[in-house]
């Protein structure tokens, strides 16, 4: 261990030097060197920036839709998913058999990208038309159809009562952020716990 240099790479732990007394032959010498991966190079280039990427991506929602930037953000984290894996392949273990945590996570993260695109076209789309009864059933303001003011005489109907788009469009989009963060949050919660042990 004397003429050992370090490794920009791997780090060798205290060797096992075990004195094996073989008989006849003489004796037999066993050396096991225990090498363990440095960790650094490959979170600051290759974890974190995904990581950071997959938390960017359901805030998407909470842009305006009137910036026009909704669709077009969307879908820039969507390649800078495709471009990050097509950068990281060469890193990866290529092996069918086991499939590494990280490359899981990568293409959860990239399914989950695709899924906010197609989300965020059919909210823009909708925008355009009327609101279907679903929707209008679960942003209702007041659950009676009609309304009657006694004090004044004024009767409202259900087209008064009924809400606007804009009103629709921002529940939808705080709900689709909520989900999307909170789901996220807790796949990288998961998996940064699992490689961490």
């Amino acid at each position: 261990m004397k003429e050992f240099k370090e490794n920009s790479e791997f780090e060798i732990s205290p060797e096992d030097i075990t004195n094996i007394d073989s008989g006849n032959d003489g004796p037999v010498i066993r050396i096991t060197f225990h090498l363990r991966r440095r960790p650094m190079f490959y979170i600051f280039t290759v974890l974190l920036p995904v990581v950071l990427l997959y938390s960017l991506n359901p805030f998407v929602f909470l842009l305006p839709s009137q910036s026009g930037e909704k669709t077009s953000f969307a879908v820039s984290v969507l390649l800078s998913f495709q471009l990050f894996l097509s950068i990281i392949r060469d890193s990866l273990p290529e092996n069918s058999l086991t499939v590494s945590l990280f490359s899981l996570y990568v293409t959860l993260a990239n399914f989950t990208s695709i899924i906010i695109v197609v989300l965020n076209i059919l909210l823009l789309k909708m925008k355009g038309k009327p609101p279907p009864k679903w929707i209008l059933r679960m942003c209702k303001k007041n659950s009676a159809s009609n309304q009657v003011d006694v004090e004044n005489g004024k009767v409202e109907d259900e087209d008064q009562i009924r809400p606007e788009w804009e009103d629709i469009e921002t529940k939808l989009n705080k709900t689709c952020f909520a989900c999307f963060f909170v789901f996220s949050s807790s796949v990288t919660a998961v998996i940064l716990g699992m490689l961490t042990r």
